[in-house]
């Protein structure tokens, strides 16, 4: 049997997770640096360990239980995505930083995609067909907790694409004439996989490159820029864990 035909009861073995045991929450990050990143997360959970699957731990935040998993890229976000969605988990949560398409845009933003072009080499496996649509409430919860850290937000059109690296001047200028406000790796592969076991999905991406201005991660940044980026990328992951404990609120309501 193909794994895209694999009954839930597969995962469920696997993993040791019996029914109503399923995470309030998985939360995905997309970086390379994984092993300092991972560190960083885990340190806010209790009673952390790793499950049978390698680099997805289990962990609780004020009682509800949350799955962490760094996935960087669509074909790897995608796993993890699938297996808890499929499971149940009622939300699922993309973090990571992105490139700004728009001119204005600052350093250390938080990105909040509310429609999502699927050009991830993946989504389309899962139904989706041009685009697809992160959840609104969840979204409107995210900039409601980040807006009351003071973390500056901006909704809007956004891009998922295979690569950092397959960028050109020429792609990056038809994405500004096509109104796309910023780009990653992962976001519309973990909504398409939310969309298709009926679950909620949630992106938070910091602004880190500049595409129109031509800074991409290996420029350094100004010193006020980096300690923007480090504390944006420190919030979503608080608001991250604030977003999970109200989906089991909401799932023991």
């Amino acid at each position: 049997m193909a794994i895209l035909d694999y009954p839930a009861d597969i995962w469920r073995e696997a993993l040791d997770i019996a029914p109503g045991e399923e995470p309030a929450a998985l939360i995905l990050e997309g970086t390379w640096w994984r092993e300092s990143a991972t560190k960083n997360r885990l340190s806010k959970l209790s009673d952390v360990r790793e499950l049978a699957f390698p680099e997805m731990f289990a962990g609780t935040w004020n009682g509800a239980l949350v799955i962490y998993c760094c996935a960087y890229g669509a074909a790897r976000a995608i796993e993890p995505a699938h297996i808890f969605a499929q499971l149940g988990t009622p939300l699922l949560i993309q973090l990571g930083t992105c490139g700004t398409l728009d001119v204005n845009a600052s350093t250390g933003m938080v990105i909040l995609p509310d429609i999502v072009a699927a050009r991830d080499g993946v989504s389309q496996y899962y139904g989706v067909a041009e685009t697809v649509q992160t959840d609104p409430q969840w979204v409107k919860r995210a900039e409601r907790l980040l807006c009351d850290r003071d973390v500056q937000t901006q909704r809007g059109y956004h891009l998922t694409w295979p690569s950092l690296f397959a960028q050109s001047d020429e792609m990056c200028d038809a994405w500004i004439a096509e109104k796309l406000l910023s780009i990653d790796m992962e976001t519309s592969a973990v909504v398409a996989a939310a969309d298709y076991y009926g679950v909620s999905a949630v992106s938070m991406l910091t602004v880190w490159d500049a595409l129109p201005h031509g800074r991409t991660f290996l420029d350094p940044l100004e010193p006020q820029d980096a300690e923007r980026l480090k504390r944006s990328n420190q919030e979503i992951y608080d608001v991250a864990l604030q977003l999970a404990r109200r989906a089991e609120d909401l799932r023991n309501a």
